[in-house]
């Protein structure tokens, strides 16, 4: 019994079988992982380039100042949710709308009515969406992590140039 015992030992057969039960799992986990991380990235992007595309046109366009946080919001929902090739939604994500009606108020200065009328700084408008999706794999619950990435994007609409400018030039 004990040469057998000393014949297990010494023998070699199966350690490759071992080995591989040993590393096979380290092995899932990070290839799991490398594609989570790969699928992070991806929405970030996504969502970064989807933002961009929804508010370039409204950069120009002097009466989209003009309009209400509200309409602005839905307004740029929508297109957030056309120009991001169909991978974010309207439970994806949520925009906020700040409208300031020029740089003073922007800037932290209270609002005054004599100054606000003198005032011919142009309006600005500050987006902020918060983008929240779902992990594809169960394994960062495992870690703690929650069952979804939160990512903030911030944008600030406005024209630098005013009507005042347009009038000195030549």
């Amino acid at each position: 019994m004990r040469t057998t015992f000393l014949r297990l030992l010494r023998g070699q057969q199966g350690v490759t079988a071992v080995e591989t039960a040993l590393i096979l799992p380290v092995l899932l986990f990070g290839v799991m992982m490398l594609f989570e991380l790969a699928r992070i990235s991806l929405m970030i992007g996504i969502g970064s380039l989807a933002l961009e595309r929804a508010l370039q046109d409204f950069r120009h366009d002097r009466a989209f100042y003009a309009q209400t946080p509200d309409v602005l919001q839905d307004a740029i929902e929508q297109r957030l949710i056309d120009s991001s090739y169909g991978f974010l939604n309207e439970e994806n994500f949520q925009v906020d709308v700040l409208a300031f009606d020029n740089l003073r108020l922007f800037g932290g200065g209270q609002a005054d009515e004599a100054e606000d009328d003198n005032d011919r700084s142009p309006p600005v408008l500050s987006v902020t969406v918060d983008l929240t999706q779902r992990f594809m794999t169960p394994l960062p619950a495992l870690f703690g992590l929650g069952d979804a990435f939160q990512y903030q994007y911030r944008q600030l609409l406005g024209s630098l140039t005013s009507d005042q400018d347009a009038e000195q030039d030549p």
